[in-house]
């Protein structure tokens, strides 16, 4: 059997990350494992048009608001710690694309576990497949994907 030292737990505060963050609670205890909370605030961007054709770009990042979102993010993080017993030194907001984040913080913490929620997918995320794939399919470590319980 394979003795985790690192988790690494991803959540969006949805209730699916919450059951997600309940398991990596409890495997970490199980292991007497490090466990480390993360939160990714995707960088908002609005396309135009022009952007695609001079930069390569998708659009443009409004720094004002994905600071706000940022902000707003640590403060909800900071309170979901507080309330789980959860050190805040453990617990990181990063801006960025969630599925490349990830795996790069897992990467930098030497993570032999990855803990994120499963959720269902609309039709669009089912064609371009969703951070949770993404994850499962890029992730150098074990990832365990936690269904919601009803």
């Amino acid at each position: 059997m394979h003795n985790y030292k690192t988790i690494l737990v991803a959540i969006d505060f949805s209730q699916h990350s919450g059951q997600a963050l309940q398991r990596a609670k409890q495997l970490a205890q199980i292991y007497d494992a490090d466990l480390s909370v993360i939160h990714v605030t995707e960088i908002p961007t609005y396309p135009v048009l022009e952007d695609i054709a001079i930069t390569g770009m998708p659009g443009i990042w409004d720094d004002e608001l994905g600071d706000k979102l940022y902000k707003a993010a640590q403060k909800r993080l900071e309170g979901l710690a507080e309330k789980e017993g959860i050190e805040t030194s453990a617990c990181q907001v990063i801006s960025g694309i969630p599925r490349v984040e990830v795996i790069a913080k897992a990467q930098q913490i030497n993570a032999d576990l990855i803990v994120i929620g499963r959720r269902g997918i609309s039709g669009l995320q089912r064609l371009i497949g969703s951070t949770a794939d993404a994850i499962l399919h890029e992730a150098a470590c074990d990832v365990l994907a936690v269904k919601i319980e009803e």
